[in-house]
């Protein structure tokens, strides 16, 4: 992808979002030159099952701000290509959760390390203390720009 290129005084005046966008995009091209079984989105549903165990697809739809219907489309298409499962809550009987197979925990783990990979190259030279502040930022952005 090109460098953006902007001029010093525009980047303060650039929303972070679009700079967060940019990253995502450049993230979708790496997916699709090198993950050819999982889109973007596809390693987004990957991502949230294996951070947040247990899940059901409800709460898979609320978290990431799209139908339940939506979910469930692209939980078959995983399902069909032996990325992920569904199993009964042990805790709930009437509620399935949805789980990584082998396959999709060891796509977890390849996209982790390279999302890692990458962000040691970027945040290689800044501070400890700057990198958790710095995420620490990002994760407030997040819950804050959730919210309606």
């Amino acid at each position: 992808m090109n460098d953006l290129n902007f001029e010093e005084e525009r980047i303060d005046f650039t929303p972070i979002i679009l700079y967060m966008e940019y990253i995502n995009l450049q993230y979708n091209h790496y997916l699709k030159e090198n993950f050819k079984e999982i889109t973007y989105g596809d390693s987004t549903y990957l991502m949230n099952i294996f951070y947040h165990e247990n899940i059901s697809q409800r709460e898979l739809a609320d978290l990431l701000f799209v139908s339940e219907s939506n979910v469930a489309q692209i939980i078959k298409r995983l399902e069909k290509k032996d990325f992920i499962y569904r199993e009964l809550d042990s805790n709930n009987k009437s509620k399935k959760v949805l789980k990584l197979t082998k396959k999709g925990k060891f796509t977890v783990f390849s996209l982790l390390k390279v999302i890692y990979e990458g962000e040691t190259k970027f945040l290689d030279k800044y501070g400890e203390e700057d990198i958790k502040k710095f995420k620490l930022m990002l994760y407030d952005y997040s819950n804050i720009a959730a919210q309606p």
